[in-house]
């Protein structure tokens, strides 16, 4: 008896189903590489920084080559960050840079021998032929904004104190921690934090983000900060950032809408032992075009 020719290709069907032949879906594009990074106009209010916000959806990506820090000892062994992926968006008064990179853990640092992820966002100070991208140059200053996660940790949740770091620490004797004391109080807590006494800006908690000038290796400064904010989120092994600051600076860095200038990037993680100058960098600067 012939088989009917609907039951052959019903037939056929089947079996590809059967052996994973089904019809998939098309692979997601990976960024290309940044060539220039356009900053572009957007209606949104971007006083807030939102990793998730709806006008990340239509800001061109493009991703930036990062390596293991080449020039200054102690460098890294290996490039635990090869690539950041970034967008740009401008409201007329501030910039929005969100960043994306891979991190297989989240680390706050805290602990002795305990680093904090962090990232940081380079910019000439000044007009002109850009300064060297390796932290500038004397005469040729560069402006950082420099995220760290532990920064976000202590705006969030407190900065932790030794107790909480170290519950089951033991003292000989620290007077201004004895219920008792007559001088049990925070400012007489300050005679044993020498570094908050002196005003050192790295000794107080964070609001998430540090304004640092340079002139080269050696030479950061902490600066009074300009409303520059930040927030990241880390989800499935990949930090979420976006750093938020004002357009112009007195002083400082300015990308003018219909200028250029220059952008450069620094990743650090933490739980592979980065800090101060072993991290993963940009080698050059990346064109910025402000719409």
């Amino acid at each position: 008896m012939n088989t009917p020719t609907w039951a052959l290709s019903a037939a056929f069907t089947f079996s590809l189903a059967a052996f994973g032949c089904s019809k998939s879906a098309p692979p997601v594009a990976k960024p290309t590489p940044l060539t220039t990074l356009e900053i572009k106009k957007v209606s949104a209010d971007l006083s807030k920084p939102d990793p998730a916000a709806s006008y990340w959806k239509d800001a061109p990506e493009g991703l930036v080559t990062l390596l293991a820090q080449p020039m200054i000892a102690p460098r890294p062994e290996t490039t635990t960050t090869d690539s950041v992926i970034v967008q740009a968006v401008h409201d007329g008064t501030r910039a929005a840079f969100r960043l994306r990179w891979k991190d297989t853990e989240k680390s706050e640092a805290g602990r002795l021998g305990e680093f904090s992820d962090g990232l940081a966002l380079e910019f000439p100070l000044r007009d002109g032929p850009p300064p060297p991208v390796m932290m500038g140059a004397k005469d040729m200053p560069v402006h950082l904004f420099h995220w760290r996660a532990q920064y976000q940790r202590d705006k969030e949740q407190g900065k932790p104190s030794i107790k909480d770091l170290y519950p089951n620490q033991s003292i000989d004797m620290y007077p201004h921690e004895y219920k008792e004391a007559p001088v049990g109080s925070p400012s007489a807590a300050e005679k044993f934090s020498p570094g908050v006494a002196e005003g050192n800006p790295q000794s107080y908690a964070k609001t998430g983000v540090d304004e640092i000038v340079a002139e080269g290796f050696s030479t950061s400064s902490v600066q009074e900060g300009h409303g520059s904010l930040a927030q990241g989120a880390w989800a499935n092994g990949e930090w979420t950032l976006v750093i938020v600051r004002p357009l112009v600076i007195d002083g400082g860095s300015t990308l003018k809408p219909g200028g250029t200038s220059n952008i450069a990037f620094a990743v650090w993680q933490g739980g592979k032992g980065e800090v101060g100058s072993r991290k993963c960098l940009t080698m050059q600067w990346t064109p910025v075009k402000v719409q």
